[in-house]
């Protein structure tokens, strides 16, 4: 697999800066529990806990479409897994639903293949969070609180059977509930550099965001004391930017930026050579077909082929 030398993007947490809020409808987002980022539209899919309808909108909160939402109860927990398909978690059941968002239409939850990705609890403390692994194809969940819980799941959606194993123990995290998780993996540049294997987890109760490291211990934080609704969702883009959906009536899109330290300026550079040419070119062409995880994957596809040639002719030259 290809890999990026002089381009290891990190995330330092205590760096983050609010750089902008945007007010999201409240007559569909009210409750808004979580956001996921579409790598290949680049767009943000948000659901209220509501399980009525879910919303795309821009990254700067304008709506660009819905789609209506059937026989879900209590969604919390939303990951987007390449190719146009996500999973949507029910907190109270347990259970997370494979989907294709598709703009002004209508999705049955009695239609969908599912996993389990935690307890059936029947309660509201349930699957609260989960985020695709785009490295081996597992996700991460976790469980709100009485007792939180993060796990690795594996599965299958197409057979239906799936396991789910704590990661470790989460006392040690020290916040008072966990409302979401975010793979790190999933940030282009960053699947390459020292946070790949590292996670975000979001408290609602504490608003606080912390990344932590997979055997829990605390590698940063960013305080959310200062919003003025809960934080619920977080999801982060190609840039590194930080979006976090508030659970309020009034809900808000909340956007982060990172220290100019942390990003990788020069993602097409595959060599690292400090210039973009021929030789990253043909390391390119070494991953063409599936490559998820690959650096060659420049637009985070999970497929290494001509769009990534694209990129990386339009990057021909020295880097910045």
């Amino acid at each position: 697999m290809a890999t990026q030398a002089d381009c290891p993007a990190k995330v330092t947490l205590s760096g983050y800066q609010l750089i902008a809020t945007y007010s999201l409808p409240s007559a569909t987002l009210s409750g808004a529990s979580a956001v996921a980022w579409n790598w290949d539209s680049d767009t943000l899919l948000i659901v209220p806990d509501s399980g009525l309808v879910m919303v795309m909108v821009s990254k700067t909160g304008t709506v660009l479409s819905q789609m209506t939402m059937k026989n879900f109860a209590d969604t919390e927990g939303l990951t987007y897994m390449g190719g146009g398909t996500y999973a949507l978690s029910e907190e109270r059941l347990g259970r997370a639903y494979k989907f294709t968002y598709v703009a002004g239409g209508t999705l049955d939850r009695n239609t969908l293949q599912s996993i389990a990705v935690g307890p059936n609890t029947g309660t509201n403390d349930g699957s609260e969070g989960m985020s695709f692994d785009p490295r081996d194809g597992s996700w991460v969940s976790i469980k709100e609180k009485n007792p939180q819980n993060v796990y690795r799941v594996t599965g299958s959606f197409a057979t239906g059977a799936s396991t789910y194993t704590d990661i470790f123990a989460t006392a040690q995290l020290g916040v008072n509930d966990i409302a979401d998780v975010l793979v790190l993996a999933t940030v282009p540049g960053v699947v390459d550099g020292p946070d790949a294997d590292n996670l975000l987890v979001l408290s609602q109760s504490s608003q606080r965001l912390l990344k932590v490291s997979r055997t829990g211990q605390i590698l940063g934080t960013l305080s959310l004391t200062s919003l003025a609704t809960n934080p619920e969702g977080v999801t982060m883009d190609a840039s590194q930017r930080l979006y976090i959906c508030s659970d309020s009536t009034a809900p808000k899109l909340y956007v982060y930026a990172p220290p100019a330290s942390d990003l990788c300026t020069c993602p097409s550079d595959l060599d690292g050579d400090g210039v973009v040419g021929s030789g990253d070119i043909g390391l390119a062409l070494l991953e063409f077909g599936l490559c998820p995880g690959s650096a060659a994957d420049l637009n985070h596809n999970g497929l290494c082929d001509s769009s990534d040639l694209g990129v990386i002719l339009l990057d021909f030259g020295a880097c910045p």
